[in-house]
Protein backbone atom coordinates (compact mmCIF):
# COMPACT_ATOMS: atom_id res chain seq x y z
CA UNK A 1 0.00 0.00 0.00
CA UNK A 2 1.45 3.49 -0.93
CA UNK A 3 -0.04 5.73 2.18
CA UNK A 4 1.05 4.51 5.24
CA UNK A 5 -1.52 6.02 7.57
CA UNK A 6 -4.98 5.90 7.22
CA UNK A 7 -7.78 6.97 9.39
CA UNK A 8 -11.45 8.09 9.29
CA UNK A 9 -12.30 8.62 6.08
CA UNK A 10 -9.35 6.92 4.34
CA UNK A 11 -9.88 4.16 6.00
CA UNK A 12 -13.12 3.55 5.10
CA UNK A 13 -12.54 4.64 1.37
CA UNK A 14 -9.66 1.67 1.23
CA UNK A 15 -12.01 -0.94 2.72
CA UNK A 16 -14.83 -0.16 0.35
CA UNK A 17 -12.06 -0.13 -2.83
CA UNK A 18 -10.89 -3.64 -0.85
CA UNK A 19 -14.62 -4.89 -1.36
CA UNK A 20 -15.07 -4.15 -4.54
CA UNK A 21 -11.92 -5.83 -5.67
CA UNK A 22 -13.18 -8.65 -3.82
CA UNK A 23 -16.27 -8.90 -5.30
CA UNK A 24 -15.02 -8.17 -9.23
CA UNK A 25 -12.47 -10.97 -8.99
CA UNK A 26 -14.74 -12.88 -7.31
CA UNK A 27 -17.40 -11.99 -10.34
CA UNK A 28 -14.89 -11.57 -13.23
CA UNK A 29 -11.63 -14.09 -12.04
CA UNK A 30 -8.59 -12.53 -11.44
CA UNK A 31 -7.05 -12.39 -14.73
CA UNK A 32 -10.29 -10.58 -15.99
CA UNK A 33 -10.50 -8.13 -13.41
CA UNK A 34 -10.22 -4.27 -14.73
CA UNK A 35 -9.45 -1.51 -12.28
CA UNK A 36 -12.12 0.62 -13.49
CA UNK A 37 -14.55 -1.81 -12.93
CA UNK A 38 -12.90 -2.20 -9.23
CA UNK A 39 -13.01 1.96 -9.25
CA UNK A 40 -17.04 1.64 -10.32
CA UNK A 41 -18.07 -0.94 -7.73
CA UNK A 42 -16.52 1.25 -4.74
CA UNK A 43 -17.56 4.36 -6.64
CA UNK A 44 -13.87 6.10 -6.73
CA UNK A 45 -11.66 7.60 -10.11
CA UNK A 46 -9.78 4.83 -11.15
CA UNK A 47 -6.71 6.38 -10.22
CA UNK A 48 -7.93 6.86 -6.27
CA UNK A 49 -7.28 2.95 -6.41
CA UNK A 50 -3.30 3.60 -7.14
CA UNK A 51 -3.40 5.93 -3.85
CA UNK A 52 -4.00 2.69 -1.65
CA UNK A 53 -2.92 -0.39 -3.56
CA UNK A 54 -0.50 -0.83 -6.28
CA UNK A 55 -2.65 -2.57 -8.35
CA UNK A 56 -4.10 -5.94 -8.78
CA UNK A 57 -2.10 -8.11 -7.48
CA UNK A 58 -1.53 -5.91 -4.18
CA UNK A 59 -5.30 -5.61 -3.98
CA UNK A 60 -5.57 -9.22 -3.86
CA UNK A 61 -2.15 -10.06 -1.90
CA UNK A 62 -4.02 -7.78 1.16
CA UNK A 63 -7.88 -9.44 1.02
CA UNK A 64 -5.85 -12.59 1.76
CA UNK A 65 -3.51 -11.48 4.32
CA UNK A 66 -6.38 -9.47 6.23
CA UNK A 67 -8.46 -12.46 6.63
CA UNK A 68 -6.27 -14.56 7.13
CA UNK A 69 -5.20 -12.54 10.24
CA UNK A 70 -8.79 -11.76 10.64
CA UNK A 71 -9.12 -15.59 11.27
CA UNK A 72 -5.82 -16.89 12.97
CA UNK A 73 -7.05 -14.13 15.76
CA UNK A 74 -10.36 -15.98 16.12
CA UNK A 75 -8.66 -19.20 16.96
CA UNK A 76 -6.85 -17.82 19.35
CA UNK A 77 -9.75 -18.23 21.29
CA UNK A 78 -9.87 -21.71 21.12
CA UNK A 79 -6.88 -22.55 21.71
CA UNK A 80 -7.08 -22.36 25.56
CA UNK A 81 -10.25 -23.35 25.90
CA UNK A 82 -11.35 -26.20 28.42
CA UNK A 83 -12.98 -27.72 26.11
CA UNK A 84 -11.92 -31.48 25.21
CA UNK A 85 -9.21 -31.97 21.86
CA UNK A 86 -12.11 -33.43 19.84
CA UNK A 87 -14.37 -30.49 20.91
CA UNK A 88 -11.80 -27.72 19.96
CA UNK A 89 -10.69 -29.24 16.77
CA UNK A 90 -14.50 -29.34 16.23
CA UNK A 91 -15.12 -25.39 16.73
CA UNK A 92 -11.64 -24.88 14.96
CA UNK A 93 -13.30 -26.36 12.00
CA UNK A 94 -16.70 -24.76 12.87
CA UNK A 95 -14.99 -21.15 12.86
CA UNK A 96 -13.38 -22.13 9.13
CA UNK A 97 -16.21 -23.00 7.82
CA UNK A 98 -18.79 -20.14 9.42
CA UNK A 99 -15.97 -17.89 7.38
CA UNK A 100 -16.68 -19.33 4.05
CA UNK A 101 -20.75 -19.32 4.57
CA UNK A 102 -20.54 -15.66 5.72
CA UNK A 103 -18.84 -14.40 2.44
CA UNK A 104 -18.68 -16.72 -0.24
CA UNK A 105 -17.51 -14.03 -2.64
CA UNK A 106 -14.25 -13.55 -0.72
CA UNK A 107 -13.80 -17.57 -0.06
CA UNK A 108 -14.02 -18.11 -3.42
CA UNK A 109 -10.72 -15.05 -4.06
CA UNK A 110 -9.19 -16.86 -1.30
CA UNK A 111 -9.40 -20.33 -1.87
CA UNK A 112 -9.00 -20.22 -6.08
CA UNK A 113 -8.18 -16.45 -7.31
CA UNK A 114 -5.25 -15.94 -4.87
CA UNK A 115 -3.51 -18.50 -6.52
CA UNK A 116 -3.65 -17.10 -9.92
CA UNK A 117 -1.52 -13.92 -8.63
CA UNK A 118 2.74 -14.57 -10.05
CA UNK A 119 3.32 -12.82 -6.26
CA UNK A 120 0.96 -15.47 -3.95
CA UNK A 121 3.55 -18.12 -2.98
CA UNK A 122 6.25 -14.55 -2.28
CA UNK A 123 6.97 -13.08 0.41
CA UNK A 124 3.92 -11.42 -0.35
CA UNK A 125 1.24 -13.96 1.88
CA UNK A 126 4.43 -16.12 3.36
CA UNK A 127 4.16 -14.66 6.52
CA UNK A 128 0.69 -14.51 7.29
CA UNK A 129 0.60 -18.51 5.53
CA UNK A 130 3.08 -19.56 8.54
CA UNK A 131 0.51 -17.53 10.98
CA UNK A 132 -2.11 -19.82 9.44
CA UNK A 133 0.04 -23.19 9.94
CA UNK A 134 1.22 -22.42 13.55
CA UNK A 135 -2.53 -21.60 14.44
CA UNK A 136 -3.06 -25.53 13.42
CA UNK A 137 0.23 -26.32 14.65
CA UNK A 138 -0.34 -25.48 18.53
CA UNK A 139 -4.20 -26.68 18.13
CA UNK A 140 -2.62 -30.46 16.91
CA UNK A 141 0.31 -30.01 19.53
CA UNK A 142 -1.92 -29.66 22.13
CA UNK A 143 -4.00 -32.50 21.72
CA UNK A 144 -0.68 -34.00 21.55
CA UNK A 145 0.36 -32.89 25.40
CA UNK A 146 -3.13 -33.95 26.56
CA UNK A 147 -2.41 -37.64 25.20
CA UNK A 148 -5.38 -37.34 22.45
CA UNK A 149 -2.86 -38.22 19.70
CA UNK A 150 -1.74 -41.61 19.26
CA UNK A 151 2.42 -41.79 19.92
CA UNK A 152 4.41 -40.90 17.02
CA UNK A 153 1.46 -38.57 15.45
CA UNK A 154 3.88 -35.91 13.00
CA UNK A 155 2.38 -32.38 13.87
CA UNK A 156 3.04 -30.83 10.23
CA UNK A 157 2.08 -33.88 8.46
CA UNK A 158 -1.43 -34.11 10.19
CA UNK A 159 -1.57 -29.93 9.66
CA UNK A 160 -1.04 -30.85 5.66
CA UNK A 161 -3.33 -33.58 5.66
CA UNK A 162 -6.48 -31.15 7.54
CA UNK A 163 -5.87 -28.14 4.78
CA UNK A 164 -6.35 -30.50 2.33
CA UNK A 165 -9.35 -32.16 3.56
CA UNK A 166 -11.22 -28.53 4.76
CA UNK A 167 -9.91 -26.69 1.13
CA UNK A 168 -11.94 -29.84 -0.40
CA UNK A 169 -14.44 -29.55 1.46
CA UNK A 170 -14.97 -25.78 1.15
CA UNK A 171 -14.40 -25.75 -2.45
CA UNK A 172 -16.85 -28.15 -3.38
CA UNK A 173 -19.12 -25.94 -1.48
CA UNK A 174 -18.10 -23.15 -3.38
CA UNK A 175 -18.22 -24.43 -6.64
CA UNK A 176 -21.45 -26.64 -5.82
CA UNK A 177 -24.59 -26.42 -3.96
CA UNK A 178 -24.72 -23.45 -1.62
CA UNK A 179 -28.03 -24.69 -0.18
CA UNK A 180 -26.86 -27.02 1.98
CA UNK A 181 -25.15 -25.52 5.12
CA UNK A 182 -21.46 -26.00 5.06
CA UNK A 183 -21.42 -25.95 9.20
CA UNK A 184 -23.21 -28.84 10.45
CA UNK A 185 -20.74 -30.44 8.79
CA UNK A 186 -17.92 -29.49 10.94
CA UNK A 187 -18.52 -32.35 13.92
CA UNK A 188 -18.54 -35.18 11.40
CA UNK A 189 -15.64 -33.91 9.77
CA UNK A 190 -13.92 -33.73 13.30
CA UNK A 191 -14.60 -36.69 14.27
CA UNK A 192 -13.65 -38.22 10.89
CA UNK A 193 -10.27 -36.51 10.85
CA UNK A 194 -9.42 -37.37 14.68
CA UNK A 195 -10.02 -40.85 14.54
CA UNK A 196 -6.76 -41.27 12.29
CA UNK A 197 -4.84 -39.50 15.12
CA UNK A 198 -6.72 -41.40 18.10
CA UNK A 199 -4.76 -43.87 20.23
CA UNK A 200 -5.71 -47.46 20.05
CA UNK A 201 -8.74 -48.24 21.96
Amino acid sequence: MNEPSLTGGREAKRRTILESAVRVFAENGFFAARIRDIAAGAGVAEGTIYLYFDGKDDLLLTAFREKVNEFCASVRDVLPSELSFEQRLARFIRLQFESIEADPALATVLLLESRQSSKFYGGAVRDVLKLYAQAIDELLGSGGAENALREGVAIPLARRMLIGLLEEIELEWLLGDRSRPLVPLADRVADTFYRGLAPAP
